[in-house]
């Protein structure tokens, strides 16, 4: 395990920002890892854990160590539908990995950028499916005890894109690897109107028709970061109450929503507030919002991590002027 100095970040991060940290580790293993962290306490340094940087927005230069994550290994417990993935590993890989071997339920969650490490952290989520539902346990290192301990699904905290690596425990874990209940048995989830609407004329469909048809939606729908820099969803979806969306469908009859799965909220598209709010598709230089999908802000060559977020502020001040709605950001500010 090597320390780097003055890295460049571009290559680490699907933004393409070209932001650079001050200290650079790369981690493969959990003695990496801990020689890693150990240098930053001994020169008191800030740590910054990465993966692919896929939900990460670099503000400014980051003047600590930043660990990658680059941890590799998948192991399967025959029979029992459990899967383990090390942290490193690409999440849509993995995905891959599973409906080859015949371990099914995470179909919906193909084609979500980033790594392993990253997805309960964010508690990524995509057509009808959360990964919650799935987790059987979080292989974590405890930064403040030098332990590794497994957290349990109750023990993450999760809620919306969120968990207690997001929140209550935030920098005091890292994560190592992911251990997951999956299915033996095909299972499909296919409620979700987009993905039932591409389904159309699919019998019965299968775990590789869920898979194909969520790759060809996103693919339609969002831009490739290695062609176009961006971290997909760049909001989170609001979750309001029932009497805020009557007043809203009272002025919007085409207002949709979702149950939110927590009682007396609902979920409502935050890409709808920003096409009707009119930022679908402007610019601003060369940070703006993707013509396809207003969810997802785009860097069109040279924008700074502070153009997109100067970006991201104007549209959330607008929509909350619009509509009363704050927007919450998904990604991560660096």
């Amino acid at each position: 395990m090597k320390i780097q100095t003055d890295v460049n970040l571009k290559p680490y991060n699907s933004f393409g920002i070209s932001q650079s940290a001050a200290h650079f580790a790369e981690v493969e293993n959990l003695e990496d890892l801990k020689q890693a962290l150990s240098y930053g306490e001994e020169h008191f340094l800030s740590v910054h854990i990465l993966g692919q940087g896929s939900n990460t927005l670099f503000i400014q230069d980051y003047p600590g160590l930043l660990i990658h994550m680059a941890c590799l290994g998948i192991e399967r417990f025959e029979d029992s539908g459990i899967v383990k993935a090390a942290c490193g590993e690409n999440w849509h890989q993995f995905v891959e990995y599973c409906l080859k071997n015949n371990l099914h339920g995470i179909e919906n969650l193909a084609l979500i950028p980033g790594t392993i490490g990253a997805a309960p952290i964010q508690n990524i989520g995509a057509y009808g499916v959360e990964l919650e539902q799935l987790v059987l346990g979080v292989e974590v290192f405890n930064r403040e005890t030098a332990t590794v301990e497994v957290l349990s699904r109750e023990q993450c905290e999760f809620s919306y894109r969120d968990s207690i690596f997001k929140s209550g425990a935030k920098n005091k874990y890292v994560v190592l690897s992911l251990a997951l209940q999956l299915n033996a048995s095909p299972v499909v989830h296919t409620d979700y109107a987009a993905l039932k609407q591409q389904l159309t004329g699919v019998e019965e469909p299968g775990p590789r028709d869920v898979f194909e048809a969520v790759c060809s939606i996103r693919q339609t729908k969002l831009p490739d970061p290695s062609a176009l820099g961006n971290a997909g969803s760049f909001f989170k979806n609001p979750l309001i109450s029932q009497d805020k969306f009557s007043s809203l469908s009272s002025e919007y009859p085409d207002i949709p929503c979702f149950d939110s799965g927590e009682e007396g909220l609902l979920k409502v598209p935050a890409a709808w507030f920003i096409e009707k709010a009119g930022w679908k598709g402007r610019r601003k230089g060369d940070a703006g919002v993707h013509e396809q999908h207003a969810l997802v802000l785009v860097n069109y060559g040279e924008a700074s991590g502070e153009d997109i977020l100067l970006l991201a502020q104007d549209i959330s001040n607008s929509v909350l002027q619009s509509f009363g709605i704050a927007l919450q950001p998904e990604v991560n500010f660096v």
